[in-house]
């Protein structure tokens, strides 16, 4: 189902549940997903019969309608096929919006709304490449420009037709652009121009086609050609003097209104020229006479893609920082951006109490990307909000320094709405929901520049511990290690490990004996294991305590060096994902006492052998449940859920059986308040709706959802906001049990079915929740409706 948003109030009518009035509703069902696009990356627009905007993002779509202002969502989760989106074309005559995608799928979308995909060139086994760049559309048929070749598709039969190959010497040749003025085709490649007629019974075969030798510079390379009015326009491309725009005249190609410069794309649409440049958005009649423009510096980091000009002279740009851009008649200028985060990069991610904070730097492979400066998002009430270099004065202050990475975050333990950020260059960044609150380096704090290079502080591990200090450490620096109290107070510690204050240091956790546990790296792609530390006080600058774990029995016996991520889970135990699968140190209180730290890594058994748990997979990331259960993420595997212990697989997501754009998973967080597990990859970020949440020590808000239950309903039933590890039984109005299970956390799930699997009949049911020993209760109402 698509999702349809007006612009003066987003609202999402995605999901039709009803729920009991004292209910702050979920965003999700559970068991469902979502996707969060980034709208503003804009690449390719497109208008229909009726008016309407198409604008494609990398990773989904949307369509605008200039007359009621309400968008429409289109995703994978909304009917699109896939990810990635290259281009979007529109066929006047058939109605159909093309929707090509990196891989070289396709998906047509009908007037009526049908969206049928066509994997043909995507499955096609091939030599070489076989992107779409381009398609045309010609009596019905889709003419799409591949690498390979022109592929015939026809859109009434929703068929590939044919495949024609227009080179007699070179094998497969690159097809940038197919253009047709009603008799003669032309073909633009990065080695010429080809041309034949339309209406030859070989058109499909090399010999109807003839390299226009003839012309100016015919082997240039060419990477588009259309058709204006029965004229032909191309761009000229040249590594040394950029591109040229040039016309088709006497069968010569000569500059037309002298138009050169770098990064030209040109369009047709109502007769015009449609130009785009990097910086505005322009358009011509074949005569040469200028239409107007769109100036790219009437906006926010202007990077276009795609322009229009609209018969009401209204200009549609395309924007890769803005989204769709709309400039009216009278000059004024709206941008048209569907709800989502600033950008698909994304390094981490700590959600708490139904906040997300993401912060952008993002991974090359597995080493940091710190060139990252996409900014930081916060997510709440199913809204997104971005802190980037063009809307807050705290990170504008960082873009001003170069590129400088968030690469950390450490989120208020008593004020989720507030957290701290790590900036691998900058310092750190104190930031409330409603923005950035100030920066802190040398000048105002104890946090230490690198020991070599003055004013550039690189902070990439910070965490809070259970008394709401901020822990925090400053890699290639022995006085790396700092603290902020409540109050304001800073203190500092010094590294006692010479070879680890060198190092980059990453991902700090503090675990149930006070002691802080932190990644370490020599370099960005070498792992150097985990330290630990303890101080006596926050007043003495000494640790009373510190140690590095390696890859050696009773010195750590990590399965790697290379770690990426840890979590301590409800036990008190630290869970480590290594890119040689998982590892637990189940007494952490053994690690500077001199007693065995050794990390054991869990044995499950998998097709009658037993091996170690996910031995041969880089695990990218642990998160810990409400339920103590463990969420790992992996580079090329996908997600995994398992049991407490590890040793039962209760759940695997990856881009086959599930929403996942990509099995590369960057980064986890869970939702300790909904459940809802949010999901990172270098393809941007979706999310789980889980069956557990956290567990307090009474019952807090506590809700049933949906309620009433319609009779037409048939998904789970969900108790939340309960003490931890309830007791829940469901009981008819006569107090006869009905269903008897234990919450996952602070939530259960009911399938609506009694002992014998037959469904609740209509009606009122109590729920009672107790906690283990009876000490605290709760009762609520639950309604079966027809």
């Amino acid at each position: 189902m698509k999702k349809i948003y007006s612009l003066s109030g987003i609202i999402l009518i995605s999901f039709c549940l009803i729920f009991s009035a004292n209910a702050q509703n979920p965003p999700i069902p559970i068991g469902g997903w979502r996707t969060h696009t980034p709208f503003s990356k804009a690449i390719d627009l497109a208008i229909d019969n009726s008016g309407h905007v198409f604008c494609a993002t990398k990773f989904g779509m949307f369509r605008y309608d200039k007359s009621s202002g309400e968008v429409e969502i289109y995703t994978r989760l909304s009917g699109l096929s896939d990810y990635e989106i290259s281009s979007i074309r529109f066929d006047p005559g058939t109605g159909v919006l093309l929707v090509a995608y990196l891989n070289s799928n396709i998906d047509l979308l009908y007037p009526n709304g049908a969206i049928v995909n066509i994997p043909d060139i995507k499955m096609k086994s091939l030599v070489g490449g076989k992107k779409i760049n381009s398609a045309t559309f010609i009596n019905g048929n889709a003419y799409l420009s591949c690498e390979f070749g022109i592929v015939v598709l026809n859109i009434a039969r929703k068929e590939i037709s044919d495949t024609w190959y227009i080179s007699a010497t070179s094998g497969n040749t690159n097809i940038n652009a197919l253009a047709f003025d009603g008799t003669t085709l032309i073909a633009a490649t990065d080695t010429g121009m080809y041309q034949a007629n339309y209406y030859d019974p070989n058109v499909f075969n090399s010999s109807a086609w003839t390299r226009l030798a003839n012309m100016s510079q015919p082997t240039a390379m060419y990477p588009t050609v259309i058709n204006v009015n029965g004229n032909f326009y191309a761009i000229k491309r040249s590594a040394t003097l950029g591109d040229s725009l040039l016309v088709l005249q006497n069968n010569f190609w000569r500059s037309f209104n002298n138009i050169s410069t770098n990064n030209i794309t040109i369009d047709s649409y109502r007769g015009l020229i449609q130009l785009t440049l990097d910086f505005i958005a322009q358009a011509y009649d074949t005569a040469g006479i200028y239409y107007g423009d769109l100036n790219g510096s009437l906006l926010n980091d202007a990077s276009m893609r795609k322009s229009v000009l609209d018969y009401d002279g209204t200009f549609w740009v395309a924007d890769y920082n803005n989204g769709l851009v709309q400039k009216s008649p009278d000059g004024t200028i709206h941008t048209i951006v569907p709800n989502g985060p600033a950008s698909d990069a994304v390094y981490t991610m700590e959600a708490k109490k139904g906040n997300l904070w993401v912060v952008s730097g993002a991974l090359d492979g597995t080493s940091p990307d710190y060139s990252v400066k996409e900014g930081i998002y916060f997510f709440k009430d199913n809204n997104w909000k971005a802190f980037t270099c063009n809307n807050d004065s705290v990170y504008e202050g960082l873009c001003l320094f170069g590129s400088k990475s968030v690469i950390s975050v450490a989120v208020d333990p008593n004020d989720p709405e507030h957290a701290y950020i790590g900036s691998w260059g900058n310092g750190l960044l104190e930031y409330s929901s409603a923005g950035g609150l100030r920066r802190y380096t040398d000048q105002n704090s104890t946090i230490v520049s690198h020991s070599t290079i003055p004013n550039y502080f690189l902070v990439g591990a910070i965490g809070f511990d259970s008394e709401g200090v901020l822990w925090g450490m400053c890699s290639s620096n022995r006085n790396g290690i700092f603290a902020r109290e409540r109050n304001g107070t800073w203190h500092s510690f010094i590294i006692s490990d010479v070879n680890v204050s060198t190092y980059g240091l990453y991902k700090l956790i503090v675990d149930d004996f006070g002691q802080k546990w932190f990644i370490a790296r020599e370099g960005a792609s070498t792992g150097s294991g985990i330290g630990v530390f303890k101080e006596s006080d926050l007043n003495t600058p000494t640790l009373s305590g510190f140690k590095r774990l390696i890859d050696r029995s009773g010195f750590g016996n990590l399965p790697s060096l290379f770690v990426n991520d840890m979590a301590k889970d409800k036990d008190g135990a630290i869970w480590i994902g290594t890119d040689k699968g998982v590892a637990v140190i189940y007494n952490p209180g053994n690690a500077l006492s001199g007693g065995n730290s050794d990390a054991q890594q869990v044995i499950i058994v998998q097709d009658g052998y037993a091996q170690y748990l996910l031995e041969s997979e880089n695990v990218t990331s642990v998160v810990v449940d409400g339920a103590n259960r463990k969420w790992f993420g992996t580079y090329s595997a996908g997600a995994f859920l398992l049991s407490p212990d590890g040793t039962k697989q209760l759940l695997k997501f990856n881009k086959d059986n599930s929403p996942l754009p990509s099995n590369n998973i960057i980064s986890i967080a869970l939702d300790d308040k909904t459940g809802e597990v949010f999901f990172a990859t270098e393809k941007g970020i979706v999310s789980f709706r889980g069956d557990a949440t956290e567990g307090g020590e009474k019952c807090v808000d506590y809700f049933v959802f949906p309620n009433p239950v319609r009779h037409e309903y048939n998904g789970p039933v969900a108790i939340t906001g309960l003490v931890n590890n309830a007791d829940v039984r469901i009981t008819d109005i006569a107090g006869n049990i009905v269903y008897h299970m234990k919450a996952n956390g602070g939530q259960a799930i009911w399938n609506g079915k009694n002992f014998n699997g037959e469904r609740s009949q209509t009606g009122v049911y109590i729920v009672y929740v107790t906690n283990e020993d009876g000490s605290e209760s709760c009762v609520t109402k639950l309604l079966f409706a027809k």
